[in-house]
This record gives structure tokens, sequence and C-alpha cells, in this order.
């Protein structure tokens, strides 16, 4: 009889567990679908890339042809302009291990803890080394931006109080799943990211070159023009000089 109750109460138990899975499974999926559905519904915004966090709690897009980036969970949404962006940093433990700068910012690269580079380089990072045996509670991916009003946009990719039963994650065993997916993501935001301020570095960067060849020719052609005036070109020499410059 003590046999047969106890067999009862760990069918119960089981059934109460798989139960829970299966409307935890249920919640994260209406989740995703709910994001999905409110990412498109914005008529300036069509993603070309996505990355989907852990349990649909977060999504990650990238507009390429509106050069713009986007976050959203089940809370708020925000929109940013490449431009806006000057760094992305990957956080693990509140420990910056991996920074990427615009060349727009003094010195280039943001330094974390005891790591730092050259402008624009990329610092350090987490290799998702199940091997690593240690202990993680929080993955986050930061974005500092031109923008007063919201100057930092921090992504939890990984939150033990949001995420597990509230015990940090061990890098190995069966828990470091959680773990390299976690980490997967978070290295896919900062590779995106940092793909953006490169194409914005090269883009001002050329476009600061070209100013300064305008501005080149600008002086140049007032010069001709000032030595047209003295009499020192004819006005033949000076149509020849003023097409060889402006070609």
């Amino acid at each position: 009889m003590g046999t047969i109750f106890i067999i009862a109460i760990v069918i119960i138990i089981i059934a109460v567990y798989i139960h829970q899975v299966k409307i935890k499974r249920e919640e994260d999926e209406l989740r995703g679908v709910m994001i999905e559905g409110r990412i498109n519904d914005v008529s300036d915004f069509s993603p070309t890339k996505k990355v989907i966090g852990f349990n649909n709690l977060y999504t990650f897009a990238i507009d390429e042809n509106k050069r713009k980036v986007a976050y959203f969970d089940e809370e708020q949404e925000t929109f940013i302009s490449y431009e806006e962006i000057i760094s992305v940093d990957l956080i693990e433990n509140n420990t910056t291990v991996a920074s990427k700068s615009t060349m727009r910012t003094i010195g280039g690269a943001v330094v974390g803890g005891a790591l730092g580079g050259g402008a624009g380089a990329v610092v350090g990072g987490l290799s998702g080394n199940t091997n690593m045996k240690k202990k993680v509670s929080l993955i986050q991916v930061r974005l500092r931006i031109r923008d007063i009003s919201m100057p930092t946009l921090l992504i939890n990719c990984f939150d033990c109080k949001t995420m597990t039963n509230g015990e940090d994650i061990k890098t190995d065993g069966i828990s470091g799943l959680i773990y390299n997916q976690c980490i997967q993501h978070a290295n896919q935001i900062v590779d995106l990211v940092s793909v953006i301020i490169d194409d914005v570095d090269k883009k001002e960067k050329k476009s600061m070159s070209t100013s300064m060849g305008n501005s080149s020719v600008a002086e140049e052609l007032s010069k001709l023009a000032d030595l047209k005036d003295k009499g020192i070109l004819t006005e033949e020499e000076f149509s020849v000089q003023k097409a060889k410059l402006l070609s």
C-alpha cells in the first residue's frame, strides 16, 4: 500500500512538472509571437537581420536599408540610427570583456576593467568554452548612444534572476547549454554592431576626405582668380587651369 502511494505521488509530481513545462513553453512562444507582431506593425522598419533572445525574451533587429537597429522586449521598443551608435560593450558579471567603439570617440576604444585597445579595436571576447568551470549570473550587451534622452541601451542576454531559479549558471555541465546559447546571442549582437560601427566610420572618413578635397579645389580656384585679376594669367590660361582643377 505504501509503495503504491509513493508511486502515485511521484506520478503526480511528474505530471505537474510536465504541465508547468508545457505552460512555460506556451508562454515563451506567445511572447515571441507578440514581439514579432509588434515589429511587423512598425511601418518604417523592415528587419534584414535578427537576434532572438533566450526564451523569446527580446529581439534585436537591424534594418540595413533604413540604417537602423531596434530592440524589442515585452515592455519597450527602441530604435537607433547607425550614426547614433558610439560603442558596444560585452559584459559578463558586471565586467567588460570586449569593447568596440567608433573612431569619433576620443582614443577610439572604450576601456573596461584592465582591457583596452586602439581606435575601433575589439578587445577581449567571450569564447563560450564550456571547459571553463565558472559561474555566471549576468551577460549583457551595452550600446552607448548619442542621445541625451537615452544615452545607453542595456540588453540582458542572460540574467539568472529572470531566466533560472535565481542561481548562477555553471558554464560546464547541463546548465552550460543555457550559457552557450545566451553567450552566442550576445556575441552575435556585438558582431553586428561592430560591423555597423566600421561602416559608419568608413563613410565619415570618406566624407571628410571629399570635404577636404573640395576645400583644396576652392582654395586653388581662388588663387587662380587672384592671378588672373593681377594680369599674371590670361583669361584663356585661367580657363584651362580651372577646367583641370574641376575635373
